[in-house]
């Protein structure tokens, strides 16, 4: 890297760090370390969720797959919208009427505390998966830009999300999303403006070059197969629609890392504003992606050489960036490692949270309260297992198919388990134990195991697999072992919680 470079991201970690370091003057009980005293804005609440969500391996993801493929992973975009109204008009009122800090304390009261640990030790195991994965695959990128060492790149990222984010816990974590936030989206501006720029007809030369070369497929030409009901189809309009749904319901109905944004919402109204920003701004930000894909086919193209290494977009992505004027290497790095560093904050953060919340308090009840050193002290050794972890990631395949097949289709088992808790009553302690372990087992079969499928069913043969299982189970325990729910267990259902809302006004 150049000298504007190394000041350009130089200058980002020092912002970062210093806006984790002023909220950290705050001291802090888990009440707060965890909801921000339940007194956030809209403003920051939405484009944390929306920063929360999106990674480096979106950013890498989504432009690659726009290279390589064309504009089939923008048929998912419109499912943004599609989530809204279950999330804003079931899901968030089912939680603040609730009024918890863990997601999963909701399963102990419909179901018992094995029930809950076993939700929340998946929530932790998967979401640190997810840290590691997101670590990582940015971390190559930057080591490629940067001809730094891959493992220096990670060490760097993770111990500094690590410490700003043990410093001013959630607070510190949802700010800090804020400034990277716009950090990514401006550094993407200036990217497009730079490559355009060197074009004679400026952007609508690059638009050219990618039309003529089939990047707005299925679009134009428009190809017929986006309607096959073909499950081995690699993205058909159903797969992306059907399974983006699934994988979405998962991320902001019952990742703790998402919907602990809602418990920091200073009331119901203002956390249903938020969501509504942060759908906006997620559908901006993959937008503006799927422009970079184009800017890196048209770069592909200009030096004479788009058909070699097409399965490769890591490699046409650093050698578009490498071809910019001086800067836009740094404005790269920097919003790779906001987007990294918002995913691992925000997992770091509610790891936590869930630990002590489901395991810690179990053990030691009341003490969290009166040991913010304990939260602190915990996120950094979340965001050490985070780091080791990453420096382990092997070959998962490309970037796309490691979102798709693994990380978004582990998250389909707890959504099964949560949508039986709320809506039925045939569901039982022993039936959501035994079907939760092995539709966790299912899942890992089928993630790893099964080759050819549409990439975005694996998130909808997890989750129906392992509704299968825990509602199958649950029927057999209560036909011939008498087991079942208690009056008491049952009012914790959806339709009961609103009976109740709806008497009590």
């Amino acid at each position: 890297m150049r000298m504007i470079d190394i000041i350009i991201v130089a200058a980002y970690l020092a912002v970062i760090v210093t806006i984790g370091m002023a909220v950290s003057r705050r001291r802090q009980a888990d009440g707060d370390f965890f909801l921000a005293g339940r007194s956030m804005h809209w403003f920051p609440i939405g484009l944390s969720i929306t920063l929360t969500a999106f990674s480096g391996i979106n950013y890498t993801a989504f432009s690659g797959e726009v290279f390589g493929h064309g504009m089939y992973v923008a048929l998912s975009l419109p499912v943004f919208i599609f989530v809204a109204f279950p999330v804003i008009r079931i899901i968030m009122p089912f939680y603040h009427q609730l009024g918890v800090t863990s997601a999963y304390e909701y399963l102990e009261k419909r179901f018992d505390p094995r029930v809950r640990t076993l939700a929340s030790g998946l929530f932790i195991l998967w979401r640190t998966f997810w840290m590691a994965t997101a670590l990582y695959v940015p971390a190559k990128v930057l080591a490629l830009l940067t001809g730094w060492n891959l493992y220096g790149v990670i060490l760097l990222t993770g111990g500094v999300v690590a410490i700003y984010s043990a410093a001013g816990g959630i607070r510190a974590v949802m700010w800090t999303d804020v400034f990277q936030f716009l950090v990514l989206v401006g550094g993407l501006f200036v990217i497009l403006y730079l490559a355009a720029a060197r074009m004679p007809d400026g952007f609508a030369d690059i638009l050219r070059v990618s039309i003529a070369g089939g990047r707005m497929k299925p679009f134009y030409p428009f190809d017929p197969a986006m309607f096959s009901l073909d499950p081995r189809v690699r993205i058909t309009l159903w797969s992306a629609w059907i399974g983006t749904f699934v994988a979405f319901m998962s991320r902001y109905g019952v990742d703790q890392v998402v919907v602990q944004r809602y418990f920091t919402a200073r009331s119901l109204r203002t956390a249903q504003v938020a969501f509504h920003l942060n759908y906006a701004a997620a559908i901006l930000a993959l937008l503006t992606l799927a422009l970079l894909g184009f800017a890196m086919y048209a770069h592909a193209v200009a030096v004479g050489v788009a058909g070699i290494y097409p399965d490769q977009p890591m490699f046409w992505f650093t050698s578009f960036i490498r071809s910019l004027p001086a800067g836009a290497t740094g404005l790269v790095v920097v919003g790779l490692t906001a987007a990294t560093m918002s995913s691992i904050d925000s997992g770091i953060n509610s790891c936590c949270a869930a630990y002590v919340t489901d395991f810690y308090r179990r053990v030691h009840p009341g003490i969290s309260t009166k040991s913010p050193d304990l939260n602190r002290r915990l996120s950094l050794l979340f965001g050490i297992i985070a780091t080791l972890a990453a420096m382990s990631v092997g070959q998962l395949g490309t970037i796309f198919e490691i979102a798709n097949k693994i990380i978004n289709g582990f998250g389909s088992p707890l959504l099964a388990i949560f949508l039986l808790g709320m809506f039925s009553t045939a569901a039982s302690s022993r039936g959501m134990l035994i079907g939760g372990v092995l539709g966790a087992a299912w899942s890992a079969g089928v993630s790893f195991g099964v080759e050819g499928m549409a990439l975005h069913y694996y998130a909808v043969v997890n989750f129906t697999g392992t509704w299968l299982l825990c509602y199958g189970i649950s029927r057999i325990d209560g036909y011939f072992f008498g087991g079942g729910s208690s009056p008491d267990q049952l009012r914790w259902t959806w339709t009961a919680l609103r009976r109740h809302k709806t008497n009590s006004r």
